[in-house]
């Protein structure tokens, strides 16, 4: 039911990104479900397996945060920092793991999936606030020129 729910909330956001987002917002719903289908494709070659490094996440994990990285660094826009940040959090929980075997696989797991509610949420909060600064202005700059 908790998976169903999360792809249904990433469904509509992702949806209202590519519909109503400016540039990033429509380059950030495309690594997210990227990184989702990407998943099940993974899943083929490597078991879902907390207990020991993930190397399928881990490789999911790090082109999403290149992406996002990519994103923010061109984006004339503030929410994809954040959404960087979140990311980061992921490769850190990777990096902890081939670090430190004894992590308990729970916080191994949360520290991967917990950060995807939020940059869901900052994804819609941009699409949101790019909405109102064309109404408001008319015109709304996706990309810086430098």
């Amino acid at each position: 039911m908790r998976t169903f729910v999360f792809l249904l909330f990433l469904g509509a956001i992702c949806i209202y990104a590519l519909y109503r987002g400016g540039g990033p917002e429509r380059w950030a719903a495309g690594v997210v479900i990227a990184m989702v289908v990407l998943d099940p494709a993974v899943h083929i070659f490597t078991p879902l397996e907390y207990a020991t490094l993930d190397p399928g996440h881990l490789v999911i994990d790090l082109a999403g945060w290149i992406g996002f990285l990519a994103i923010a660094l061109r984006a004339n826009r503030f929410w994809p920092l954040c959404v960087v940040s979140l990311q980061t959090i992921s490769l850190v929980a990777h990096s902890a793991r081939l670090l430190d075997m004894t992590i308990h696989p729970k916080a191994y797991m949360i520290m991967q999936i917990a950060t995807s509610y939020p940059l869901l949420v900052l994804l819609l909060i941009g699409t949101y606030c790019h909405q109102q600064r064309l109404k408001a202005k008319g015109i709304d700059r996706s990309w810086r020129n430098s």
